[in-house]
């Protein structure tokens, strides 16, 4: 039997979806909201409340026997998160498949599959959808949005899942067409959901960028440029080109003729949008390859930078670039926080974005003026023949960066003599120094602290709207990257990377592994500090320590209510990009998850006030949602080789 036909699934039983009351708890959007607070009032949940939280239901995804019965089809780690909607939750599987579930239940009401996946595994992590895009209008008009493996956007009727034929091409856009050149449908694909804009949906757009495949620079990396699309019609309304084309803002930036032939510096991670001021805020990436730029001399405008658009006309309002000639990979992970502060007695509307590099870029949102000063300071050069990396790069004043930056053998772990003086042997391996120390072509390659993950991650950061604290989820993954000659034809240099280890299988850098801070952002002061998990406390190297909490060597996922922060890190302990071997384990999920738990946070004094076992690791993004009078956290689990469900922990 055939892929397409095992995956024929149809769109039914929309009258199950009962209407709700008004005052359900939504979750509207991926980040919580178009301003990423990642936030739900949830004011039944209280320090009391959950202390009693516990499983309600659980839910697979459609898709897991498809990947069970076709290698072909294994996918990443399942980072599927749902909307909430009058108490329906509207979920895309990691394969794009679409469904409604009853949220007081967990009952699947409809599912839409558009066989997205028939024509093979997407770039870079395979096959990942990360959730999708609601709009609903005065006139009882509404859509869901999905974007598939192949790269469409689609429209779907959020009562019976079928297609929207009045969108675009029957109810889909062809996201590899109107492009600049052409595009390789192979290496493009939107795993993360598009946002609204000013009657404009501008989608997320995951493109190759690590390594050359042919000769041909402009047909191997698809250029990223981002696009808004009519809401109700599909036509292309305008185009922001990266890198900026001859005659555009930023041009003069790119020497020679590698404005036309560079691609990848695509917007992966998802928008934020302020829609008084129809403003839409894009955090862009890396310019391909990610760690030599020989082929693409200057600073390189809009690489590694967040740019303000005009929602309805494309046209640039400002922008910021955070890294100069990027070689490091540190492109900007997640949407920016838009907050409205009060600092020093003075209102503003600002824009905050966190990065890798663990540092908190603060912004008015509609000026692009920076709230505290940022400084142009020196950094180490790179002797690699070719590249001519940038003297200075920006360093914020305020606030304080929340993870540790740069490598000296005083971070190495310490718990013990016998792991510092391991740590110490493995530290020799590598060249190391300072934040933004360059790749390099000896030894084992360049430790890079933060590594290519960070830092603050595709997590993003969650903040109250009330109270302007920013709670930024971050943690110490050391990586190696390490130059190599070209062998295609496209680039002089390439490099590789890996997540680096410590002793017997544990971090190289001494605790907290990962960490949550709370930020004042009407001060830019920290406010507290505190590990993300319980972590590695009973290796047998710790165990006799009898450590309290030091945090999982992985990222964090979390949502906020007013009085708690829900904190999930992910479910096992090897560091990604090596396991506690040192073997391969990138972004797998494995059956040995020492930590599948989601934990209740004070989130006033980051105390931790309640926890629960899961029924698996969490890979994805949290959201929160009421229905029923009652609160739940829902979290994706499985995917990478375990079946990709979702669960929903009743909190209060």
């Amino acid at each position: 039997m055939s892929i397409r036909t095992m995956a024929l699934l149809t769109a039914s039983a929309a009258a199950c979806i009962a209407a709700t009351a008004a005052e359900t708890g939504n979750w509207r959007e991926y980040n919580g909201d178009k301003a990423g607070a990642r936030f739900e009032p949830g004011v039944n949940v209280t320090a009391q409340s959950v202390k009693s939280m516990k499983v309600a239901w659980r839910v697979p995804l459609p898709g897991n026997q498809l990947s069970a019965e076709n290698p072909e089809l294994r996918t990443w780690a399942n980072q599927s998160t749902p909307l909430a909607i009058d108490g329906v939750l509207y979920a895309s599987s990691p394969l794009g498949i679409v469904s409604a579930i009853d949220g007081a239940t967990g009952k699947t009401l409809w599912t839409w599959d558009g066989q997205g996946y028939v024509d093979g595994t997407p770039p870079n992590l395979g096959f990942i959808s990360r959730g999708l895009t609601y709009w609903d209008n005065k006139g009882g008009e509404k859509r869901l949005f999905v974007g598939t493996p192949d790269a469409y956007l689609v429209a779907l009727n959020p009562k019976t899942g079928k297609p929207i034929e009045s969108f675009g091409d029957k109810g889909r856009i062809d996201l590899t067409k109107g492009l600049r050149r052409p595009v390789d449908r192979s290496l493009v694909s939107p795993t993360t959901p598009a946002i609204i804009c000013g009657g404009q949906i501008i989608p997320s757009m995951a493109i190759l960028d690590s390594f050359a495949i042919g000769r041909d620079p402009m047909r191997t990396h698809p250029p990223g440029d981002v696009r808004g699309f009519d809401l109700v019609t599909g036509k292309q309304s305008w185009v922001f080109h990266a890198p900026p084309q001859k005659g555009e803002p930023g041009n003069e930036t790119w020497e020679g003729d590698s404005a036309l032939t560079a691609g990848s510096m695509n917007m992966w991670t998802r928008a934020s949008c302020d829609e008084e001021a129809g403003i839409v805020y894009l955090p862009l990436s890396t310019p391909a390859n990610d760690f030599y730029g020989g082929h693409r001399k200057g600073d390189g405008l809009f690489g590694e930078s967040l740019v303000a658009l005009n929602a309805k006309t494309g046209k640039i309002a400002w922008y910021f670039q955070f890294v100069h000639h990027g070689i490091w990979d540190y492109d900007l992970p997640a949407a920016p926080n838009l907050m409205d502060l009060t600092v020093d007695g003075r209102k503003i509307k600002a824009a905050v974005q966190v990065t890798k590099q663990g540092f908190l870029f603060a912004f008015d949102r509609i000026s692009g003026k920076p709230i505290w000063p940022i400084e142009e300071r020196p950094v180490p050069q790179s002797t690699i023949p070719g590249e001519k990396s940038s003297p200075t790069q920006p360093f914020p004043t305020k606030p304080l960066a929340v993870e540790r930056q740069g490598v000296s053998e005083d971070e190495l772990i310490d718990l013990t003599p016998q792991l510092k003086e391991e740590a110490k042997k493995i530290l020799a391996r590598y060249n190391y120094g300072p934040l933004y120390y360059p790749p390099t072509l000896d030894k084992a390659g360049t430790l890079q602290v933060p590594g290519v993950l960070g830092g603050a991650s595709w997590v993003g950061a969650a903040h109250n709207p009330k109270t302007n604290v920013l709670y930024v989820p971050s943690f110490t993954i050391p990586f190696a990257i390490k130059l190599k000659k070209g062998t295609t034809g496209v680039y002089d240099y390439v490099g590789t990377w890996g997540g680096v280890g410590g002793p017997d299988g544990l971090p190289l850098f001494k605790p907290p592994f990962s960490k949550i801070t709370a930020v004042d952002m009407n001060t830019g002061k920290h406010l507290w500090q505190i590990p993300a998990g319980r972590g590695p406390v009973d290796h047998p190297a710790l165990k006799d320590l009898k450590l309290d909490r030091v945090g999982v060597p992985r990222q964090s996922h979390i949502a906020l209510t007013e009085n708690v922060l829900f904190v999930a890190p992910e479910g096992t302990y090897g560091v990604t990009g090596v396991s506690a071997r040192g073997n391969a384990l990138v972004g797998q999920a494995t059956k040995e998850e020492p930590e599948p738990f989601l934990y209740a946070h004070d989130a006033k004094t980051g105390a931790l006030v309640g926890e629960v076992r899961l029924p698996g690791g969490v890979f994805g993004a949290l959201m929160t949602y009421s229905v029923g009078g009652k609160q739940f956290v829902v979290a994706p689990i499985g995917g990478a080789g375990l079946p990709s469900e979702l669960v929903a922990v009743q909190v209060n």
